[in-house]
């Protein structure tokens, strides 16, 4: 005879599965910054592609686990940033075997990210991560938990105007025109914003889905 889980364990699985999707995106989208495409005039680094899927992720986290559960996923986020470098730092110091399928200069050319640009993407997160969570539940607490697109796409706007500028502007001062930093950021946040509003759908989409299926319910 299977014996269903409790409600508390089914709850904690939902946010492992939910945190795992999130620290894949976002360790994606880390790993692959360094390559950048041409958007228009611009070149813009394709990390922006995945990067937008946590802003989901985290609306859902804020929603059902509140406060405390999106803060613990930031911290644990940024661990995992910080040990991901540190590990890709090791790989990138020890030499290339002669017969190694990838050569050194090769390897160190995709994953030799500077400290000042990694340092740039894990404050530019953890900033705009926090920016979100407060700017959730203020908007959650003053609509009275009505109006989950508002509370997402509004929270969604502030955290980027903060991530958006902040990272740009801690890795490209002094190397790039300050007026390109400010052409990035413009295009790097439409887009962030765009993709956060198309995405909207699937946040209801999701939001039914757990509440339905899982009977989760929403943190006060």
């Amino acid at each position: 005879m299977q014996v269903e889980p409790a409600p508390e364990q089914v709850k904690t699985r939902i946010y492992l599965a939910l945190v795992a999707t999130f620290l894949t995106a976002l360790l994606i989208a880390d790993v692959t910054a360094g390559k950048f495409f041409q958007a228009g005039s611009l070149s813009i680094s394709v990390g922006i592609i995945p990067f937008p899927i946590t802003f989901v992720l985290t609306d859902m986290v804020n929603e059902y686990y509140g406060r405390e559960g999106a803060r613990l996923m930031t911290a644990v986020g940024a661990a995992m940033l910080v040990f991901a470098f540190v590990l890709i730092t090791v790989a990138r110091v020890l030499p290339a075997a002669e017969n190694s399928p990838i050569p050194q200069a090769s390897f160190v050319a995709v994953f030799g990210m500077s400290w000042r640009f990694f340092g740039a993407s894990l404050g530019a997160f953890v900033l705009g991560q926090f920016a979100d969570i407060q700017a959730f539940h203020a908007v959650k607490r003053i609509t009275q938990s009505r109006l989950l697109w508002l509370r997402a796409t509004g929270s969604t706007a502030i955290s980027q105007v903060v991530d958006t500028f902040f990272v740009n502007v801690a890795a490209l001062a002094g190397l790039v025109a300050a007026g390109n930093i400010a052409k990035i950021i413009a295009v790097s946040y439409a887009y962030k914003m765009a993709v956060a509003i198309l995405l909207t759908p699937l946040l209801y989409a999701a939001h039914g889905f757990f509440t339905a299926r899982f009977w989760l319910v929403a943190a006060p």
